[in-house]
């Protein structure tokens, strides 16, 4: 009889784990943002096409806010548009903007999240000067040679991203680094992501150069803006640039009103991202929605790889980081857990 039940709770839970993803499938698909032409920003006005630059006259910071680093991540994209188009320029300092991988954004049909993220290699991994400076050449690593002069010259640069699965927006951010105070002082989204092995990934361009140089004041920060065409990631990328120009004295009231009209309604948490689950088949199945932060208990059945169950290695633990698409025997997601409650105690 135990076995009879242990097989039909197996059962459940592999019709469960279907039915989870299959929805997380259907809500990652809905195109809220349409395809832009983005033709008309080409001749950019710094030199470089499609950035732009915009110089107060007065004292005060460089703000550099980057877009589209990944074809298929049109949020950031959309904000960096509004910003142009309500024509915002900075009270004090110099405001930039860029629109990075435009060859990979015109590669994809808008609408499919497994579209282009980029065209011969990720443009956020190329940011090194040693492999800036080296021989090799591709559309992404032309191009970041292209906008080096922009970020080696910025204090502040806010890059922003958007994602397969994880509904909520959250700042990615190193231990130990000053942007991790930053997004203390932007206030939102109020999720943040602590890699503990100490980098998401490397090098990428919130870690270029003076970003990480402890000598420097500068400070570099990733904004994962929601799931990759949601219309909200447009809304959490603008209020968080508006507000990082609102900490440096750089847009009038109107301008920050016009665009930070969103509120992050979700707790205040703070998660440790521990390790990764590698994959056994390329077959990946989910018990939670990423984006919901479900906790599982140690030993709790929280994913299947195929048919084979994958438990919580332990206590209140987190599936993160799920990737765009899933290979055998590769990274399928990321261990985390919860260290910050929306109270702000620990958890």
């Amino acid at each position: 009889m135990n076995d009879t039940a242990d097989l039909a709770d197996a059962e459940a839970l592999v019709l469960e784990a279907g039915r989870v993803t299959a929805r997380l499938e259907e809500e990652r698909r809905r195109a809220g943002i349409a395809k832009r032409d983005l033709e008309p920003y080409r001749r950019g006005n710094a030199g470089i096409p499609y950035a732009f630059t915009f110089d107060s006259g007065r004292a005060g910071p460089h703000v550099l806010v980057t877009s589209l680093a990944h074809g298929n991540e049109p949020g950031g994209l959309e904000a960096v548009l509004a910003i142009l188009e309500h024509g915002i320029r900075p009270l004090c300092g110099r405001l930039s903007l860029a629109i990075c991988n435009v060859a990979a954004y015109e590669a994809f049909n808008g609408v499919d999240p497994y579209g282009t993220r980029f065209v011969e290699e990720d443009f956020n991994r190329v940011w090194s000067d040693e492999k800036l400076d080296g021989e090799g050449h591709s559309v992404e690593l032309d191009r970041a040679r292209e906008l080096r002069p922009l970020v080696a010259d910025a204090d502040f640069l806010i890059d922003l991203h958007a994602t397969p699965y994880e509904a909520s927006p959250y700042f990615v951010l190193r231990p130990g680094t000053r942007a991790i105070g930053l997004a203390e002082r932007i206030g939102l989204p109020h999720t943040r992501f602590l890699f503990n092995q100490g980098s998401a990934h490397a090098p990428t361009l919130s870690n270029y150069r003076q970003f990480s140089d402890p000598h420097s004041n500068a400070i570099g920060i990733t904004l994962e803006c929601g799931l990759f065409f949601a219309a909200e990631s447009k809304l959490v990328a603008q209020a968080a640039v508006a507000r990082l120009l609102q900490l440096n004295g750089m847009i009038s009231d109107a301008d920050f009103a016009a665009l930070a009209t969103w509120r992050d309604t979700r707790p205040r948490r703070d998660i440790v991202v521990e390790y990764p689950e590698i994959t056994r088949t390329a077959q990946m199945r989910f018990l939670a929605r990423p984006g919901d932060f479900q906790p599982f208990a140690e030993g709790e059945i929280a994913a299947f790889d195929g048919d084979r169950p994958i438990p919580a290695p332990f206590e209140g633990a987190l599936v993160l980081w799920i990737k765009q698409t899933f290979e055998k025997d590769v990274q399928a997601f990321m261990w985390g857990r919860i260290v910050r409650a929306a109270d702000g105690r620990p958890a």
